[in-house]
């Protein structure tokens, strides 16, 4: 899909987007759009009211040069921000994909920056899976529209913001993709291989196998995939826009490719869906390939402790004493909270060999956290008062929010082992998002500035929404983009 940006849509459009506020005022270009009154005669006899993300797709009256016209609710009249204009663009992309046609113009009187948004959520809400896993095209498949021009008021300004903002989107859409894949074919390794096609934009990848993992002492880790087949991996994807003297972001991501529990085996009602317990690494990973796309200025690093968490003889069992990076001891009580193990290695990794000046963490960690904020919103776990407010803030100007939940040593008496420094389980006793959040912390290096984002709610929609078809959201890639001071 070709997109540009032009002061008017072209003459001849044989599908045209026009907006209308939800007061039932017409913005200029409907206005002069509509100078028979045909347009609005129509939307007074229909339920169309202007709400954000509503369409209604018309025939256009005689005499207009336009094929078609959707006209496009834009919500309470304000200024447009990224945000707003972003959920607009998967409105009007799904209106166009079920209305068909090859040229769609696009004219919502538009600054630059809000265009090229409005372009990104165009581009998010064409996402499909991997077209490879059908034999045949879906019977409800839609073609995107070859061409698509948008009005912007300064056409350039808005094309310089999205050849950024086109770099985002194919860290969501590379996110989604890896999320999408099914467990029979990203496996730890081939998660690993995804990641070595960064170098190309600049980046520099560094892979531990099973036996580096060993020797660098990441027990947790190596005890995590033991039970599978595919051995696991300690992949760094690292970009260096700001410098040598720039401080060094790490970003976490939890990289289960599958799990089924281990010995502790889950229930087999949904567990298909946990071939996307990878969605934090693979927030990680897109984030970066966002930056460096974008080339941006910044310092930041993905660590991505990957592994198979299967049932296997040689699987971890419960009452197992594992030896972590940081030299403390676990208690296994449930090899079904094999994500804190995994991260709590590559956190304390990340703190001895790249200094970073912080941390952050993202892991689909618990379903505690689906039932205390549901699906809108990712928990935030942090004893950094400025490290959380960055990243509510990001999290708010990209429409990927977070709510911060408490972090406190109260739970260390539930976390305490008879045998070992720790257990990584306690369940019952309170909330195990809690838990698992402060088994976290004793593994990050002190000084060390941390945060820990559980979205185990937010990294897959159960129906449409605005920016993409039910399945993986590719929740973080923007946030932490953001996050990072790159959009």
């Amino acid at each position: 899909m070709d997109i540009r940006f032009a002061e008017r849509p072209p003459p001849e459009a044989p599908l045209l987007a026009v907006g209308m506020w939800r007061d039932g005022r017409p913005t200029p270009a409907l206005a002069a759009l509509d100078a028979g009154g045909g347009i609005m005669a129509a939307v007074a006899h229909s339920r169309f009211r202007g709400g954000e993300g509503e369409v209604l797709a018309l025939a256009v009256p005689p005499g207009l040069a336009a094929g078609r016209v959707l006209l496009v609710g834009l919500g309470v009249e304000s200024a447009f921000d990224d945000a707003r204009a972003a959920r607009l663009g998967g409105a009007v992309m799904a209106a166009a994909l079920e209305a068909g046609g090859q040229r769609l113009s696009v004219c919502l009187d538009l600054d630059g920056n809000a265009a090229a948004h409005l372009a990104l959520g165009m581009s998010l809400r064409l996402w499909r899976p991997p077209p490879d896993l059908r034999s045949r095209p879906a019977e409800d498949e839609w073609e995107p529209p070859e061409e698509v021009v948008i009005a912007a008021a300064d056409p350039a300004a808005a094309a310089a913001s999205w050849r950024r903002l086109d770099h985002l989107a194919d860290g969501v859409l590379l996110a989604r993709d890896l999320v999408a894949e099914p467990g029979n074919r990203l496996g730890p390794e081939d998660f690993a291989d995804h990641a070595l096609a960064l170098p190309g934009l600049g980046c520099e990848v560094d892979i531990l196998d099973e036996d580096a993992i060993g020797e660098e002492g990441l027990g947790l880790l190596a005890a995590v995939g033991r039970g599978s087949a595919r051995p696991p991996r300690l992949v760094t994807v690292s970009w260096s826009g700001g410098g040598a003297d720039a401080p060094v972001t790490a970003l976490v991501g939890k990289g289960i490719t599958f799990d089924t529990g281990g010995i502790s085996l889950k229930r087999g009602d949904d567990m298909w869906e946990m071939k996307a317990d990878m969605a934090g690494a693979a927030a990680c990973l897109g984030a970066v390939r966002a930056l460096a796309g974008m080339a941006a200025p910044v310092n930041v690093a993905a660590v991505l402790p990957l592994a198979e968490n299967m049932p296997a003889g040689g699987a971890m069992r419960p009452g197992d004493v594992l030896y972590s990076c940081s030299g403390r001891t676990v208690e296994v009580t449930d090899t079904d909270a094999e994500g804190r193990l995994v991260l709590a290695d590559a956190i304390a990794w990340a703190g001895a060999r790249l200094a970073p000046a912080r941390i952050i963490d993202i892991a689909t960690l618990t379903g505690a956290v689906v039932t205390a904020l549901g699906r809108h919103r990712a928990g935030l776990f942090t004893a950094d008062n400025a490290l959380a407010e960055r990243l509510l803030r990001a999290g708010e100007a990209v429409d990927e929010p977070l709510w911060r939940l408490p972090l406190s040593d109260a739970h260390d008496e539930a976390l305490t082992s008879e045998v070992a420094d720790l257990r990584n389980a306690a369940w019952g006793r309170v909330p195990d998002a809690l838990h698992a959040a402060r088994f976290l912390q004793h593994f990050v290096p002190p000084r060390v500035a941390w945060a820990h984002l559980d979205i185990a709610g937010t990294a897959l929609a159960e129906e449409d929404w605005a920016l993409g078809p039910k399945g993986p959201t590719g929740f973080g890639v923007r946030l932490l983009a953001a996050a990072c001071g790159a959009v």
